[in-house]
């Protein structure tokens, strides 16, 4: 910076540099921009600026704060109230709101010392704004101090959010519905998610440059492009806060509660649900085969333009296949009762099963899990859906944009629990050539894995893999391919896989 230029700027153009340097610190996380806001201040010192307004030394304190040079923060602090920069250069609630801003603080040591500010600006007589609460909540209920959390949140409100921008609105409200989660007190996080709602979305308005192809209207916005960012901002507090309530939601098998809040959040902001919100629904409706809901959450993500990664493709296939235990058979066998004779919807909290019952007869009369495909035909309609496990997998090939059909691909490398659970709808469907189809892509994927030793992934799943290899060796059989039975068994040999039941190895 040129002393000619250097000394064309104001007290508040400086201040003002200086705050955009740390507000882009906060959104975007560089480090650059914490050093340019370190120059500007060591240039003020080293030409011994006077600079007589507080706001420079808050936005001093927060580029030291962020920086972890706490002790250089509080020093400016101390001399602020001792009047070192002026009379009129005092603490006020900015200075403390830029100390409490540590986003260094991490333990209950940082806490217990950002309680003491808060003490002191408490017994000066400066009343807290959500702003400079928003930090200390959020570390409280990090380190798991409900009681000052609960305090926090108790506290009188001197700020008028109504009259505060709708992203700022988002930050706070949300940080305080979060705190609430914490305390397992949804409902008034419910209630923090309806109060930001009857807020005013901000204009997703951009500058249209003049083109013959626009209108004279649209040639006229100039509306400036951080309005974008504040609308985005508000979505993405907003869809934070949905997503925690749902969270809890399922945690606590409300699902109904739950899947009433995704659709209300698919229709009141236009970012889609994260995919990790929609793992949880997928989770949830997995372990209970509840495969509609599978198929519905599958159309979801697509239509939102979310695509599920392996996790979520691991339990939309599997779902369809993975053998239950007695209990969760002896559900699925009551649920698929009441829909036949008095068409119940899905209870929201599972039915209580009797444990104390003989094993391999249950109140239903049907026998127990069935540990061979042979013994399904009377209840695969129930718990087995080998075409929705077929269709998933088709799915997952084309959302790669993969050919299916091409061993060679590695576009799509499903995993030893994806391939176990295909072959076994394979088997069930009686197209043998497709399961030793797959049994060969999986071959190939551990290979390109670990080209000359053991895959790893044979130790991680040892049980699918031995299944995948007892599956292709029946294929082979029963479609009398005697050389494909010769390499599946060599290849067993050069894994030391063990075949899960005993079975003859001749040809």
């Amino acid at each position: 910076m040129h002393s000619p230029e250097w000394h064309r700027l104001t007290e508040d153009e400086i201040t003002h540099i200086i705050r955009v340097f740390n507000n882009q610190f906060i959104f975007e996380h560089t480090e650059d921009a914490l050093n340019r806001a370190s120059i500007i201040i060591k240039l003020c010192n080293d030409r011994e600026v006077k600079v007589a307004t507080a706001a420079f030394y808050n936005e001093c304190i927060r580029t030291n704060v962020y920086m972890n040079k706490r002790d250089a923060a509080y020093k400016i602090k101390e001399d602020m109230d001792a009047g070192v920069y002026g009379v009129d250069v005092r603490s006020d609630i900015y200075t403390y709101t830029s100390i409490f801003s540590d986003t260094n603080a991490k333990t209950s040591e940082d806490l217990a010392r950002l309680v003491e500010f808060y003490d002191e600006m408490l017994s000066r007589g400066i009343e807290p704004t959500e702003l400079a609460k928003k930090p200390l909540i959020k570390l409280a209920r990090n380190v798991g101090e409900h009681r000052l959390l609960k305090a926090l949140l108790e506290s009188p409100e001197t700020e008028k959010l109504t009259t505060l921008h709708a992203a700022t609105a988002a930050r706070m409200l949300s940080n305080r519905a979060q705190a609430f989660i914490a305390e397992y007190d949804v409902d008034s996080a419910k209630s923090q998610l309806e109060q930001l709602l009857m807020y005013h979305i901000p204009k997703d308005t951009r500058a249209v440059p003049f083109s013959p192809g626009y209108s004279v209207g649209s040639a006229d916005i100039k509306i400036p492009l951080d309005f974008t960012r504040t609308r985005e901002a508000f979505f993405i507090y907003t869809r934070s806060l949905y997503e925690s309530i749902m969270r809890i939601y399922i945690i606590r098998r409300r699902a109904n509660d739950a899947h009433e809040l995704l659709d209300d959040m698919r229709r009141t902001i236009y970012l889609p649900p994260t995919r990790m919100a929609y793992n949880w629904f997928i989770r949830f409706h997995a372990k209970r085969k509840n495969i509609q809901k599978l198929h519905e959450m599958h159309d979801m993500m697509l239509q939102d333009g979310v695509m599920p990664d392996e996790y979520a493709y691991t339990k939309f296939i599997t779902s369809c296949m993975y053998h239950p235990n007695p209990s969760r058979l002896q559900k699925l066998v009551d649920t698929a009762t009441r829909r036949a004779y008095f068409g119940a919807k899905d209870e929201e909290h599972e039915p209580t099963v009797g444990l104390d019952e003989p094993e391999g007869v249950h109140s239903s009369g049907l026998p127990d899990v069935p540990r061979h495909i042979t013994e399904l035909a009377n209840i695969h309609n129930i718990v087995y859906h080998p075409q929705a496990c077929t269709r998933f997998y088709k799915s997952m090939f084309l959302e790669h944009e993969a050919d299916i059909d091409d061993l060679r691909s590695e576009k799509c490398q499903p995993n030893a629990h994806i391939i176990n659970s295909v072959m076994c709808a394979y088997t069930m469907l009686e197209k043998p050539v497709l399961v030793l189809r797959e049994f060969q892509r999986f071959v190939r994927y551990q290979h390109r894995l670990s080209p000359h030793q053991r895959p790893p992934d044979l130790m991680k799943s040892i049980i699918p893999v031995a299944h995948i290899f007892k599956m292709a060796l029946d294929a082979a059989r029963v479609i009398n391919n005697q050389w494909m039975a010769r390499k599946i068994l060599a290849q067993m040999d050069v894994w030391g896989v063990r075949l899960p039941n005993p079975i003859s190895k001749e040809a």
